[in-house]
């Protein structure tokens, strides 16, 4: 809601650019000189002009290297996979992980982290995470989540986050899987899959943020941006220094 406000008092995007640019430069996060991005549309910045490891390396003037590929799946398909893409990915202090939808879509089963990487979407989540700490035993990690979506072509809904796919299961299904297995890898997750962040059944958000439906655009990037940032404050600074004491 701060955020929608703030676009409604201000004429020009560039200031709020700025401002983020900004922020996040002052923030833990820019300590970091190398990120490794892998994940799906989103984290590609598909209909975005500027997405979130853009706005990061202009923060921190680190060297960001994104793999992600619009429609990977994370269960190991192929080449575009995010599970192969992690194995591409170079050397980094911190590695960004975004979940994807497309699994779902597909009818990948859930599985458990015990499966093989092309079996089960928990079974690639898994092996996924195991290639990222093989390349840097000190690296740090993040996960990320997919967030609500409802695609529209028009003024028609296509499906939404809800929607069934032909194994009985919902986007939130995945969602819980991933978020649950994190925990169990000791892995933070920053859950994008709350209405307070991204919101697009409401016309208004989705004509700022997510114009159709599920892609968000530089607005929406900055959003996503700033939850990284607040979670490598809150789980590698906030939680260390608890530790410590």
């Amino acid at each position: 809601l701060d955020e929608l406000i703030l676009w409604q008092k201000t004429a020009s995007g560039s200031l709020i650019d700025v401002q983020l640019v900004t922020a996040l430069a002052k923030m833990p996060i820019s300590s970091n000189k190398t990120f490794g991005i892998i994940g799906d549309s989103v984290s590609f910045g598909l209909k975005a002009t500027t997405n979130y490891g853009q706005y990061i390396q202009r923060a921190t003037g680190s060297s960001v290297q994104n793999l992600a590929i619009s429609g990977a799946h994370l269960s190991d398909n192929g080449y575009n996979s995010i599970y192969q893409q992690a194995q591409r990915l170079d050397k980094a202090q911190l590695y960004i992980f975004q979940g994807t939808d497309d699994d779902w879509l597909a009818n990948v089963p859930i599985g458990s982290l015990t499966d093989k990487p092309n079996e089960s979407y928990l079974g690639a989540f898994y092996h996924t995470i195991k290639v990222l700490k093989q390349k840097n035993a000190s690296s740090k990690i993040l996960t990320l989540t997919p967030t609500y979506q409802v695609p529209v072509k028009g003024n028609k809904v296509r499906r939404t986050d809800e929607t069934r796919n032909k194994l009985g299961h919902n986007l939130h299904d995945y969602v819980r899987a991933q978020i649950q297995a994190s925990y169990v890898l000791d892995i933070p997750v920053v859950n994008l899959m709350q209405k307070t962040l991204f919101n697009p059944a409401d016309y208004q958000f989705r004509q700022l943020y997510m114009p159709d439906g599920l892609h968000p655009n530089e607005r929406g990037h900055r959003i996503i941006a700033k939850e990284l940032a607040m979670a490598y404050n809150y789980y590698f600074i906030l939680s260390e220094n608890k530790k410590s004491n």
